[in-house]
C-alpha cells in the first residue's frame, strides 16, 4: 500500500489548488514544499512591521457567478477570505507621455472610454473589440473540450479565430485595428502582467488578460497571505499533511506506484504525484528519465522561460493618500513603442533607465490589516529584468553573493525609486525600509527557471500545444499543475490546480 493517495509537489497557487481539490475528493494528500514557508507568489515577507506581497497586486473574475469566483466556491473556500474590489472607474493607470488611460469594470464603458480618448480610431477599437468577443468566445468554448476529433473540427469551424490567430504575435492584430501609434500602446498597456511585448506575446494571453480585468479588479483583504491562509487551513481541514523545508530531489514509478523522494532522503510513495512545478524542472530534473517518453522530454527542453523582475519593497513615512495615490495600480510608460522600450530595459546588460515600470501601494489598498506600522505605508515598484545580467552570481548564496552584486541592485533599486518620485514626490528622503530583489530572488524562492516570473514565455509558439495544458506527461498517474500549464498569474494558476486536481481525482476514482 502507497503512503498517500497522491503527493503534491510545490504549495504556489497551482500546488495547493490541487491539493485541495484532491483532498476535498476524500483521498489522502501530502504537500511537499522546499521552502520554509508556503505559498510560493501567494507568501508574504514582513520585515520592520511591513509586510510586501510579492505576486499578488490585484486579481480579476471574483465577482459572485464569474469564472474565479466559481473556482474558489468549487474548492470551498470562496467564504474564507474576503477581497476587497477596487474603485471600478480607475483601478489600473496606463501613464504614457501625453495621455492616461483608466482601467475600468465593464468592456462596454472601457470601449466608450476609448473611443472618448480616440475618437478618430472608433472603426479601429471597435474592430479590436469584436475580435475580443470571437477570440473569449472560443476561449471558454475550448474548456468544454474532450479532445475528440471530430468535436475538434466542429470547433474550429465554429471558431476560425481561434486558428487565424494561433501562431501569430498581438503586434499583428494591433496591426490589424489601427495604425495609431498612440493606441495601440494602449492596447497593449497591461503587457507586463505577462512580461512581454506585442510583437512578441500571444494573442491569446494579451486578450486574456484583457478579459480577466475588465470584470473588475479585487485584492485579498490581508494581502496574499490571507489568500494562501484559506487554501492551507482548507487542506488542513481536509486532512492533508504539508510538510515545508522539504526539497524534492526525484520522482520515479514502481510498478503502480511512485516513489517521491526528497533532500532528507526520506522517500515516500503515493497512486499519483501533481508537481506543480515548471515543466522544465519536474520533466527535466525530477523524473526518472528512464520513464519518460522522449518526445515529453524534448518538449520540456524546447520551453523558454519568460523574463524576470527587479522589485523595489519600501516602506515610507509619507502620506500616500494625500499625494494622490489610490487603490490604483500605476504602470508608467516613457514611450508608445512598447517593443523598443522592452529592448531597452531587457537588454542583457545592466539598464541605463527604467521605460516601464509598476507601482503599488498594498497599504493603501487595504489599510485594515496592519500592512505598515501605524503613520507609515508600504509601496512596491517593479521593473522587468534579463537573468543575465545577474547571472554570474547564480551559484552564490542568497545573502552571500558579495559586495559587487549588492552594489548593483542599490544602484538599479535607488534609480528606480527616483523614477517613480514623478508620482511620489521626494520619496528618496523618506525611505523607512527597502529592500530590492532580482530574478535571483524569484529563482531561489520560488524556484523559478532562470528568474522567470511568468513561467515558460507566453509567446504563441509556448501557448497551446506547446505548453502543457493538458497537465499531463505521458506517464500514467502523474499530472503537471502551475505557470507551464495555463500560464502565469495568480487566476491561471489557481485553475490549472483546479483542473490537474480534478483529472487527477478520476483517475485515482477509476
Amino acid at each position: 500500500m502507497p503512503d498517500y493517495d497522491a503527493i503534491i509537489i510545490g504549495s504556489g497557487a497551482g500546488g495547493l489548488s490541487a491539493a485541495l481539490r484532491v483532498a476535498r475528493a476524500g483521498f489522502s494528500v501530502l504537500v511537499l514544499e522546499a521552502m520554509p514557508a508556503f505559498g510560493g507568489y501567494l507568501n508574504p515577507f514582513s520585515q520592520k512591521g511591513y509586510t510586501f506581497d510579492t505576486g499578488v497586486h490585484f486579481i480579476g473574475k471574483l465577482g459572485q457567478g464569474e469564472s474565479f469566483w466559481r473556482m474558489l466556491h468549487g474548492l470551498g473556500i470562496e467564504d474564507s477570505v474576503k477581497f476587497i474590489e477596487l474603485h471600478p472607474d480607475g483601478f489600473d493607470r496606463y501613464v504614457f507621455p501625453h495621455f492616461e488611460l483608466r482601467l475600468c469594470k465593464g468592456k462596454e464603458r472601457f470601449v466608450e472610454r476609448l473611443v472618448t480618448q480616440f475618437p478618430k480610431e472608433e472603426r479601429g477599437i471597435r474592430k479590436f473589440f469584436k475580435v475580443f468577443d470571437k477570440i473569449t468566445e472560443a476561449m471558454g468554448a475550448s474548456q468544454l473540450m474532450r479532445g475528440r476529433a471530430l468535436g475538434m473540427l466542429r470547433f474550429i469551424l465554429k471558431h476560425p479565430a481561434m486558428v487565424k490567430y494561433s501562431r501569430v504575435p498581438y503586434q499583428r492584430l494591433l496591426d490589424e485595428v489601427t495604425s495609431d501609434k498612440r493606441l495601440q500602446a494602449a492596447l497593449a498597456a497591461p503587457s507586463s502582467l505577462y512580461g512581454l511585448p506585442p510583437a512578441r506575446a500571444s494573442v491569446f494571453t494579451a486578450i486574456g488578460v484583457w478579459d480577466h480585468y475588465l470584470t473588475g479588479g479585487h485584492y485579498p483583504l490581508g494581502g496574499s497571505g490571507a489568500f494562501r491562509d484559506a487554501f492551507i487551513d482548507a487542506l488542513r481541514k481536509h486532512g492533508a499533511e504539508l510538510k515545508s523545508r522539504s526539497r524534492v530531489v526525484s520522482i520515479d514509478k514502481r510498478g503502480n506506484e511512485f516513489v517521491v523522494e526528497t533532500e532528507s532522503g526520506d522517500p515516500k510513495t503515493a497512486r499519483i504525484v501533481i508537481s506543480k512545478a515548471d515543466p522544465v524542472i519536474t520533466l527535466g530534473k525530477l523524473v526518472n528519465s528512464e520513464i519518460l517518453p522522449s518526445g515529453i522530454r524534448r518538449k520540456a527542453e524546447r520551453l523558454r522561460p519568460s523574463e524576470g523582475v527587479f522589485y523595489a519593497f519600501i516602506g515610507t513615512d509619507l502620506d500616500l493618500p494625500s499625494l494622490g495615490i489610490t487603490d490604483a495600480n500605476i504602470t508608467h510608460f516613457e514611450d508608445y513603442d512598447i517593443n523598443k522600450m522592452y529592448g531597452v530595459f531587457l537588454a542583457p546588460t545592466p539598464p541605463s533607465g527604467f521605460p516601464v515600470f509598476f507601482i503599488t501601494s498594498p497599504s493603501v489598498k487595504d489599510p485594515f490589516c496592519g500592512k505598515a506600522p501605524e503613520g507609515y505605508h508600504t509601496i512596491e515598484i517593479l521593473t522587468g529584468a534579463n537573468y543575465a545580467v545577474f547571472e554570474k552570481w547564480a551559484n552564490l548564496p542568497s545573502r552571500k553573493r558579495g559586495e559587487a552584486y549588492e552594489a548593483l541592485k542599490e544602484n538599479m533599486g535607488e534609480r528606480l525609486i527616483a523614477a517613480a518620485e514623478r508620482y511620489i514626490p521626494g520619496l528618496s528622503q523618506h525611505l523607512d525600509f527597502v529592500e530590492y530583489a532580482t530574478p535571483l530572488s524569484s529563482e531561489y524562492w520560488v524556484n523559478a527557471v532562470r528568474g522567470g516570473s511568468y513561467g515558460p514565455e507566453q509567446t504563441p509558439d509556448q501557448i497551446g500545444p506547446g505548453r502543457f495544458m493538458s497537465f499531463t506527461a505521458g506517464i500514467d498517474g502523474l499530472f503537471l499543475a502551475g505557470s507551464g500549464t495555463l500560464g502565469g498569474g495568480v487566476m491561471a494558476c489557481v485553475a490549472s490546480g483546479f483542473l490537474a486536481g480534478r483529472k487527477a481525482t478520476r483517475y485515482l476514482e477509476s
